[in-house]
């Protein structure tokens, strides 16, 4: 589970785990070659499906994993081999509510046994799942609970790892003989990338659920290309995004995948820059410079109303899109309990997330699109 103002500050690189097999051999013929995703690929070999994650939080060799995905019928072959799954999975454990968003639009989020911080989650059947303990909230990062996890008897545990931060709690899971896929969706640079990870999750599934997910994503990208296109001749808007965070103010790189979105709908994300993938800080002085020249503000942390947002900073309240009322939260799907759908069905329908952008910002494109994840701040 990737919590939401992790999300809204930063963008992670990850550090060392245990998982399958580390090489990076993508012998035998490609089944899905990635348009967009830099961090996966697909390989055939016989009936086997091969995974590759490259690129992942880790550097040289060590941030490369190779998975075999083998047909059921074919177990007693594979048994206690790391990095060897069956398809189709029919029990699996989501450490990311991402996987859960992936698992859902195929169909395929009945074979969903665990969940790590279920309180985050904003699908409402897995919701009412854990409520009922029909799944299993496993616990969440050094919390987790390695005996709830092997009570499960999952055929796969999906998981992610953080850069900077201490991945031990991850490192017994392989020790304990789980099956543990590595998933690097958030370290994609364009929205499109993150979402063509249907296909990664399709490969532990029958031959139609990766049919249906090529079929899926085509139209995600038409949906898409035709947005962004929309846009081409319109004048474009300079946007402000987040808020300070324990005093500190963030804006992601040129190369983040969050402003690739933006500029796609048409607008500059000041401050950004160029060349550069995850967050920088800036002073909350040169931010409210940023904030006098901005048309628009956007993501301003956990703040859902302008009387809370001057609250903070009284000088908020003189910037021109708070003025304006043109100040934006990514939170109208939130959670009572602190999860963001943005975050987690989001990544699996980019198109809709370009099309509120575009709404808000050239709203005589798209005058009848209601927002689905945004919502202006009331006051």
């Amino acid at each position: 589970m990737k919590h939401l103002i992790l999300f809204c500050l930063i963008t992670f690189f990850l550090s060392s785990c245990g998982g399958g097999s580390i090489h990076t051999d993508e012998s035998g013929s490609s089944l899905y070659k990635p348009s967009y995703a830099a961090g996966f690929a697909l390989g055939k070999e016989g009936e086997n499906r091969i995974l590759s994650i490259k690129n992942s939080w880790q550097k040289g060799a060590a941030g490369n994993f190779r998975y075999v995905i083998y047909p059921r019928k074919d177990s007693l072959l594979h048994q206690g081999k790391a990095g060897h799954i069956p398809w189709p999975v029919q029990n699996a454990v989501c450490l990311s509510t991402t996987h859960i968003a992936y698992l859902a639009a195929l169909d395929r989020d009945s074979c969903i046994s665990g969940v790590s911080g279920a309180k985050y989650v904003s699908n409402p059947k897995i919701r009412a799942a854990t409520a009922s303990n029909a799944i299993i909230d496993v616990g969440y990062e050094a919390g987790l609970n390695y005996e709830t996890l092997l009570a499960l008897h999952p055929d796969v545990v999906f998981a992610y790892g953080i850069s900077g931060a201490s991945n031990a709690f991850l490192e017994p899971l392989a020790k304990l003989g789980l099956q543990v896929v590595y998933i690097s969706d958030y370290l994609e640079t364009h929205p499109l990338g993150k979402a063509e990870y249907l296909l990664a999750f399709a490969a532990f599934f029958e031959p139609q659920v990766i049919e249906k997910a090529k079929i899926q994503f085509e139209d995600i990208c038409h949906q898409y290309t035709s947005l962004k296109e929309s846009v081409r001749y319109s004048v474009r808007v300079k946007v402000l995004l987040n808020a300070p965070y324990k005093d500190v103010w963030y804006i992601p790189g040129g190369d983040n995948y969050l402003t690739q979105l933006f500029e796609d709908a048409g607008a500059r994300v000041l401050g950004s820059r160029k060349g550069i993938k995850e967050s920088h800080t800036v002073s909350l002085e040169q931010a409210c410079l940023y904030a006098l020249e901005a048309d628009y503000w956007l993501h301003p942390n956990a703040f859902r109303t302008l009387h809370a947002l001057s609250g903070h900073d009284a000088r908020f309240a003189q910037m021109p899109a708070f003025l304006s009322g043109r100040v934006y939260n990514n939170t109208r799907r939130n959670t009572p309990q602190g999860g963001s759908d943005f975050w987690e069905t989001g990544v699996t329908e980019p198109q809709l997330l370009l099309a509120d952008l575009i709404s808000i910002f050239h709203p005589d494109l798209l005058p009848n699109h209601p927002l689905k994840y945004y919502e202006p701040l009331n006051p």
